[in-house]
């Protein structure tokens, strides 16, 4: 079923997320692994942390599917992926823990942003529109589109509702005119499993099926509506999101996917999405957490993006990171000290680094009811 209007997701400043946390004599220093989308936050979370809670953690990332293994072999206490463990060992549980837009990065030398339609997007991932002249592309370049105002206050913040969605105050009518080059396309995608890929591509097949034909997976290669392997041209990988972005800084005229904050990290532009609704959507925690608004969150932590919602203020490719804990670590000291570390990058993190994009979330919040549900079972 839908989120009901009171427990969509919400955010507030960072004054307001000050979490109570016990230090103890016996500082825990946990291991955890997985997404290379949340190694960003992570590490600049990871003093902070410390400061407050007197534990530490270690994060090398490794992407989703690391993280999936080392939960299964029980060699980390915790991991993150983007997308949901298939076959989880006991006492597993997901934890929705952080909401963010998946960027579609590009290196076309110029600092204005692409406008694309989610459609041409998914001809371009799919190896369809292989130019940057093509046609679809130019036509999304020079057209009349729509771009959301939210609501400021007196100090040029954006207005929440009573929820914590961000108010939208209007819909401008802009024309925006541009001439593409004459250049080949070359797509770098995800070599490893990642959460990143799965959820890019399950995007993809909810709004471009006769196009996106397979099944959304971790393996980019996997999901993709072909061989890729025949297209070398067209086509390039890379592990992590660090790694498809720093490939696609070095290869000009090339587009790529990853978490926001790596295209300023790598000097990429960041594609304005043409969504459902027809407005031209900048990825930001707002507008990801437009979409969340739509979205369900499932009694056992997953959640389901709407991705053809016709929410004027949603970004299409919106995703949630998990935390993959157990519910019975045979230690209650341990136990609570992941509890902790979650709960701290949870709703803690995003709104201490704002500029990286990761929607703040509260405790009121659906999400953060789900988060705070979920955790509690963290509790041997």
């Amino acid at each position: 079923m839908k989120l009901s209007q009171s427990l969509k997701v919400a955010v507030v400043g960072a004054a307001a997320l000050t979490l109570a946390f016990t230090t103890t004599a016996n500082a825990a220093v946990l291991k955890a692994a997985g997404a290379t989308s949340v190694s960003g936050i992570i590490d600049a979370c990871k003093a902070e942390y410390q400061a407050a809670s007197g534990d530490s953690y270690d994060y090398p990332g490794g992407g989703s599917g690391a993280g999936k293994t080392a939960i299964q072999n029980k060699t980390v206490d915790f991991a993150f992926s983007d997308s949901v463990h298939a076959t989880p060992v006991a006492n597993e549980i997901h934890i929705p823990t952080v909401i963010w837009p998946v960027g579609i990065l590009t290196n076309l030398n110029t600092t204005k942003p692409l406008n694309l339609s989610r459609e041409t997007i998914a001809g371009i991932f799919a190896g369809k529109i292989t130019r940057w002249n093509d046609q679809a592309i130019v036509d999304d370049n020079n057209t009349t589109t729509n771009v959301v105002v939210y609501k400021k206050d007196a100090k040029g913040n954006i207005v929440k509702d009573k929820n914590g969605t961000p108010t939208v105050l209007r819909t401008n009518t802009v024309k925006i005119t541009r001439t593409m080059p004459n250049q080949p396309i070359t797509v770098i995608y995800r070599a490893d499993n990642s959460g990143t890929s799965n959820n890019l591509t399950r995007a993809l097949n909810k709004i471009t099926p006769s196009v996106w034909t397979k099944s959304p997976a971790d393996a980019f290669a996997a999901a993709f509506p072909g061989d890729i392997t025949s297209d070398p041209v067209h086509f390039r990988s890379a592990a992590g999101s660090a790694g498809v972005s720093q490939l696609a800084a070095k290869t000009k005229y090339s587009i790529t996917y990853a978490e926001i904050s790596f295209a300023a990290t790598y000097k990429l532009q960041l594609t304005n999405v043409i969504n459902a609704a027809g407005n031209s959507i900048t990825p930001n925690s707002d507008s990801a957490l437009a979409a969340a608004a739509q979205a369900t969150v499932n009694a056992d932590g997953t959640v389901a993006f709407d991705y053809n919602t016709t929410d004027k203020a949603a970004y299409p490719f919106t995703a949630t990171t998990y935390a993959l804990a157990l519910t019975n670590y045979g230690d209650a000291s341990k136990a609570a000290a992941v509890k902790q570390a979650i709960s701290f990058l949870g709703f803690n993190c995003p709104a201490l680094h704002p500029a990286l994009g990761f929607a703040q979330t509260t405790h009121s919040s659906a999400f953060g009811i789900k988060l705070d549900t979920q955790l509690a079972k963290l509790g041997k």
